[in-house]
This record gives C-alpha cells, structure tokens and sequence, in this order.
C-alpha cells in the first residue's frame, strides 16, 4: 500500500513539474542574469500546445539545465554557450533526441535569435531534428533510450519579425545586437 501512494505521489509531481514556470535565474528580469553575464534568447514554439511544451536545455560543457513550460514566444536568460535541446515535453511524454539534438550558441551581451520550432514537421520537409518519447523501463536505474522517433522538428527562421515583435514588447533590449543562433542539428 504504502509503495503504491509513493508512485502515485511521484507521478502527481512528475506532472505538476512538466507545467512548470521558468526559473527566477534565467527570467527578463532576472537577478542573476543580465546582459554583462549571459546572452539572452528568443524563440517561438508553433503548435506548442494550450499550455506550452516542457523546454530543457542542456550547457554542452557543464552539463547544467535550464528547463521551462514555454508556450508560443519565449525569451530567457542564459550563460553564453553552446546548448542542446536535451528535452521536450509534450502530451506522449518527455522527448529527446533520436539522432543529434538540436544545438544553439549562446553570445553573451546579444539578442540570440533561435528561431521558431513547429512540431509534427513531415518527412517530406526533411526536418532538423527528429526527437522521440523516451523509453526508461521500470528498472532503468538513469538510463533511458529513445527506441523510435515520434516527432519531426522543422525549425522556421523569421528572425525580422520575431526580434521586432520582442523589441515592441521589450524596447529596454533595443540596444542590444542580435545574433542568428538558429536551432540546428548539424
């Protein structure tokens, strides 16, 4: 009994931390970061979902995370750096990448334009990334593996008016230079 109220507590808080908020660190008005420190991104989620995607990314040198629901515009604080897109939440699960994650450089002092991610992307259209549902068994004791591909990612680069439609938002940043750090895979 008391096996089964530790699994149902786990996954009620497995749940309630794929909707969660971004972290104070890394937000626009962050304490922690600012432009003397880190690069600040912005991108776009098509077709996230009414409550947003689970977004974790991943510093390739450090290995720290930086995850978050975003839905449809999103921007954030981050160390300069290159980042994996380690994660993606959606309704089957928590996705990772089937063959190479997609990767941003990260500048600091920039505007870092990464571009807008559209889910369900067709073969046809030769997507970017393909991520897939991660498979981590009931004894996978950390290791998990991706066993087939479940989501094509095509990333869509309108760089001119996402950074106008940010800068409208946010015109503390206009000083800023932007820099194309388009996700990509390769």
């Amino acid at each position: 009994m008391f096996k089964m109220h530790l699994f149902l507590v786990l996954c009620l808080s497995v749940l309630i931390s794929g909707c969660s908020p971004m972290p104070a660190e890394i937000t626009l008005n962050s304490k922690a970061h600012s432009a003397e420190n880190a690069g600040l991104i912005v991108g776009a989620l098509i077709e996230g979902g009414p409550y947003g995607t689970w977004i974790e990314f991943r510093d390739v040198n450090t290995a720290k995370t930086y995850g978050w629901g975003a839905k449809n515009y999103y921007s954030a604080w981050l160390p300069a750096g290159v980042y994996e897109v380690s994660r993606l939440g959606s309704r089957s699960g928590v996705m990772a990448a089937y063959t190479k994650p997609l990767r941003i450089n990260v500048k600091q002092g920039y505007i870092n334009y990464l571009g807008e991610m559209a889910y369900d992307c067709p073969l046809l259209a030769q997507p970017e990334a393909l991520y897939g549902v991660m498979s981590c068994g009931l004894l996978a004791l950390g290791s998990c593996s991706v066993p087939p591909p479940s989501v094509g990612i095509c990333i869509v680069d309108r760089q001119e008016q996402t950074i106008r439609r940010f800068l409208k938002r946010h015109p503390e940043y206009a000083q800023m230079n932007v820099h194309s750090s388009v996700l990509s895979a390769r």
